[in-house]
């Protein structure tokens, strides 16, 4: 069942409902992953299935003008403009599938606010995302996207809606020049927009794997998002365990149990083990560019709807 916002609320087994009261929401604690940095928030089911659906439609439907396609292939899209080379947004319109119905935009403002609601952690502008910027990528099976930042550009503060298929999300550290380090080898990130970590190395063994299934998101917040990357493995099948892992096709994830998928936790428990190919999946990532080109009749028409 979808996180709701509106006055319906029930536990249903780990995913929860809001009642209308900030107080009856389970704190966004409730959904953070453990024994990773500071901070990966992982909730299942965010959207429906229809929702899902009607989203994937929109996607595809988008202008062929818009799809941008990199040297691995992936497909990608801005939606709300796109970053100059000195890291300000050039404002567009957000499409209406984002900021109508389903309204994905708001539904994520609202469930961060009423899941933060009275915690001393997250007060104000820490948890308050106001997307302005979506990326939307497309991932076929067996591609995947190496260690990189989203950079400085960026509030420290992102959420991803997956759509489609399930991937296995990897958390990279950098190798530290100062403190000893286990015996690694070493590679390096994508380009970076942050001057500063370009061309530092980064242990080649992923610090934490995260499985996001369809409908899922994915909050990351804090250090994990300003001084750790992210990756994608490109893969074609992952084989994932919640505890030692037996195989290199093997990775233990550190949200098992956080998916309240009863199917995946009865492999985990009986097999020790769940497999799956991937297939086709498309991921939203909503964020707040910092520095925005003012003027123009978006970011006036954008000022006039916030003063309402």
């Amino acid at each position: 069942m979808p996180i709701s916002t509106e006055p319906t609320a029930h536990d249903d087994g780990g995913i929860f409902q809001h009642s209308g009261s900030s107080s009856a929401f389970p704190a966004l604690e409730h959904f953070r992953v453990q024994n990773v940095p500071p901070a990966a928030y992982y909730v299942p089911d965010f959207i429906t299935e229809e929702e899902e659906a009607y989203l994937l439609r929109k996607v595809e439907e988008s202008p062929q003008p818009k799809w941008k396609r990199v040297g691995s292939g992936r497909r990608l899209q801005y939606w709300g403009g796109t970053m100059s080379k000195n890291g300000v947004l050039l404002p567009e319109p957000l499409p209406d599938f984002l900021t109508a119905f389903p309204d994905i935009i708001q539904r994520i403002e609202s469930f961060l606010g009423a899941a933060s609601s009275g915690k001393s952690e997250g007060k104000g502008k820490e948890r308050a995302l106001d997307a302005n910027q979506v990326l939307v990528n497309e991932y076929e099976p067996g591609q995947g996207i190496s260690p990189h930042e989203d950079g400085p550009a960026f509030r420290p503060l992102v959420a991803t809606l997956s759509l489609g298929s399930h991937t296995v999300l990897d958390i990279h550290h950098y190798l530290s020049t100062t403190a000893p380090s286990p015996p690694m080898v070493t590679s390096m990130p994508s380009p970076s927009d942050d001057p500063a970590n370009e061309g530092r190395p980064i242990a080649a063994i992923p610090l934490a794997h995260l499985l996001l299934l369809p409908r899922s998101l994915l909050i990351l917040s804090s250090s994990l998002y300003t001084s750790h990357l992210h990756a994608i493995a490109p893969r074609t099948k992952d084989i994932v365990r919640s505890k030692e892992a037996n195989s290199d096709d093997e990775v233990v994830i550190s949200n098992a149990d956080l998916l309240c998928d009863a199917f995946i936790a009865d492999r985990l428990r009986e097999n020790g083990s769940w497999e799956k190919e991937r297939g086709v999946r498309t991921s939203l990532t909503f964020r707040h560019a910092e520095k925005v080109l003012k003027g123009g009749a978006f970011s006036m028409a954008l000022g006039a709807l916030r003063r309402t």
